[in-house]
């Protein structure tokens, strides 16, 4: 961590770059909230956790914001520029919907990751990362399913796997 919070090497101009590439993203903007927060004005339809991942991709892992926050309007002051105090009020106060990265911590955690990482072609997934949210569906949650089993051992229903939903409780659900 730097000595204003952020992580080593973030820089907000940077962050708010690469994530105004992302096709579903209308405006961005990035703001020091206990690390980086990047809120985020979408298109139609922008998944939160996608959005994050493209950041990754881009900026790397020591760039990149975690948390990547949704909103239907950034704030804006008398002058039209973006209001920062009221963003941070928002961000902290009113929990808009967001997606925070959380690394897997256990192996199996981890492996059950990987598997999600594989079958939905992202470079990470978090441990609460949601598996519709991320472009699962149907014919993803079997994939999901299989190669939990030949990977692992570890026999999921379809309807679990849409249940559990999450990396964290795919893994719980599997030691219980």
């Amino acid at each position: 961590m730097t000595t204003d919070g952020l992580p080593a090497g973030a820089d907000l101009r940077a962050v708010e770059e690469a994530i105004a590439r992302h096709p579903d993203v209308v405006e961005v903007t990035a703001v020091p909230v206990d690390g980086v927060v990047a809120a985020v004005v979408p298109a139609d339809f922008a998944s939160a956790p996608a959005v994050r991942d493209h950041a990754w991709e881009l900026l790397g892992d020591r760039s990149a914001p975690r948390t990547i926050a949704l909103l239907a309007a950034l704030p804006r002051d008398a002058s039209g520029a973006v209001d920062l105090v009221e963003l941070r009020r928002i961000l902290v106060e009113d929990d808009p919907p967001k997606s925070t990265y959380t690394p897997p911590r256990t192996k199996l955690e981890i492996e059950v990751a990987e598997v999600l990482r594989d079958v939905l072609g992202l470079s990470r997934v978090g441990l609460d990362d949601d598996f519709l949210e991320l472009g699962g569906d149907s014919l993803r949650a079997i994939e999901v399913a299989n190669l939990l089993e030949q990977r692992l051992g570890l026999e999921v229903t379809l309807e679990e796997v849409f249940a559990a939903s999450t990396v964290r409780n795919l893994a719980r659900n599997a030691t219980e």
